[in-house]
């Protein structure tokens, strides 16, 4: 039992169910403070102090940061301030469905940046197959919207470059970490510390862009916002450490994350009146669970 809460693919969906159940508590957030810049670089920020009696707030936690603190800065850019900042920022810009469909393929990226950089992750047919069929399986899910798209303007071209820096932000970060060296870098130190700095970036980021938002006093605010920073913190926890296992393939890892808009559209459907389900939606849905299904069942594919 032990070793199944603690092997990878248990934790790797642990992760993305929590991932994919954050739309709702962000969507009630963002209507009571509609600054999302400055609501995620809170949200990480207060998440980073939470764990920094985990981490220990002490001579040594100084000491990683004098000796490894550009490289945790470096984490923070990737996997925090620029993958939220240009989501947010896309998302403001473009067309929702296809900002969904872009950021769904993060996995393609992943695997292809992974396919470039590390010489042990490269594409296999059965990783190109199970991809496709995944990318597949979301252009199905968000057909319906492309019904009704407008013709993309600069301001949505503007929109996009900024998922698909968010996607190879995402990408990037997630190499990044694999390859440090975790007998010199304190993880714990290092999961508080990016979380703090890219919270902190956000927020500069935040106050020329959006101004600033005054923090809003309805108790549904509180309750949203104390779910993310639940959700960021356990989230960061678990996916930093999977990916300093050295048995981790980054590629591999990250095709789970093709759960996540299916736990948050389960989650949509069940909690927010004015969503329900489609047969496009269920269809794609089931398209890219055969995928995982496929692709994790295979020698090829199983991450241990």
């Amino acid at each position: 039992m032990k070793q199944l809460l603690t092997s990878t693919p248990f934790l790797a969906i642990v992760c993305c169910l929590l991932w994919g159940s954050s739309f709702v508590p962000t969507k009630l957030g963002l209507e009571s403070m509609p600054a999302p810049l400055q609501y995620a670089g809170y949200t990480f920020l207060a998440s980073g102090l939470l764990l920094l009696p985990w981490a220990g707030a002490n001579r040594h936690f100084l000491c990683q940061l004098r000796h490894h603190g550009w490289l945790m800065l470096k984490v923070a850019l990737f996997t925090t301030t620029l993958l939220y900042g240009s989501y947010y920022l896309g998302q403001s810009m473009a067309d929702g469905s296809l900002v969904a469909l872009i950021v769904s393929c993060q996995p393609f990226f992943v695997a292809l940046l992974a396919h470039w950089i590390l010489r042990h992750e490269r594409f296999t047919p059965l990783m190109v197959f199970s991809l496709a069929l995944c990318i597949v399986g979301m252009t199905v899910v968000s057909w319906p919207s492309f019904a009704g798209m407008h013709t993309l303007g600069y301001r949505s071209v503007i929109g996009i470059a900024f998922i698909l820096i968010d996607c190879l932000s995402a990408a990037y970060g997630n190499i990044v970490v694999s390859r440090i060296d975790f007998t010199r870098v304190d993880i714990k130190v290092l999961t508080s510390a990016e979380m703090i700095m890219g919270g902190g970036l956000l927020l500069i980021l935040a106050y020329p862009i959006e101004g600033v938002a005054p923090i809003p006093r309805d108790s549904l605010f509180y309750v949203s916002f104390a779910c993310m920073v639940v959700i960021n913190t356990v989230t960061m926890i678990i996916w930093l450490r999977l990916l300093s296992r050295h048995t981790t393939k980054v590629s591999h890892l990250n095709m789970w994350k093709f759960l996540i808009p299916i736990t948050g559209s389960v989650e949509c459907w069940t909690l927010l009146r004015n969503d329900s389900p489609t047969v496009y939606s269920v269809t794609g849905l089931v398209i890219i669970v055969i995928s995982l299904i496929i692709f994790h069942n295979k020698k090829g594919g199983t991450v241990r």
